[in-house]
């Protein structure tokens, strides 16, 4: 990923959570709107919606303000920077099996549910991962 790109969609969805706005990316297409995607819904927990780009007309993605959005604890930009000072290694594979911690927050489990219930549901993620650090202030 472009790193420039990556810090300017950074700042833009910054400003759309702190101002409580909406903005617009002109002409996203392929690798560039597929960050953004992921920006915006799983770090941003922002709206988007993309419209135009048939027949020749540009392509629209606008980004907008929603109850509950934040601003992620640290950015791309932030861990390309990292990695590249050999602060943060870059390859997962190394870090695969070092021991961590972690909290599962389950909601909505319904009254009666066992642990083998829970077991079950959660079957379906084995092997898969999302981390994210929470601040102090629990947001």
């Amino acid at each position: 990923m472009n790193t420039k790109f990556a810090a300017k969609a950074e700042d833009f969805l910054t400003d759309v959570v702190l101002k409580k706005t909406s903005r617009s990316f002109v002409n996203l297409s392929g690798e560039k709107r597929n960050f953004v995607m992921m920006y915006v819904y799983e770090h941003f927990k922002l709206d988007m919606c993309t419209y135009g780009g048939k027949g020749g007309s540009k392509s629209v993605t606008d980004v907008y303000w929603k109850e509950g959005c934040r601003v992620p604890e640290i950015m791309c930009s932030e861990v390309v920077v990292l990695i590249s000072k050999g602060i943060m290694p870059s390859n997962f594979e190394e870090n695969r099996n070092l021991i961590f911690e972690a909290t599962i927050n389950v909601f909505e489990i319904p009254k009666g549910s066992s642990v083998e219930d829970i077991k079950q549901l959660l079957s379906s993620f084995k092997n898969e991962f999302y981390t994210e650090r929470y601040s102090n202030n629990g947001q």
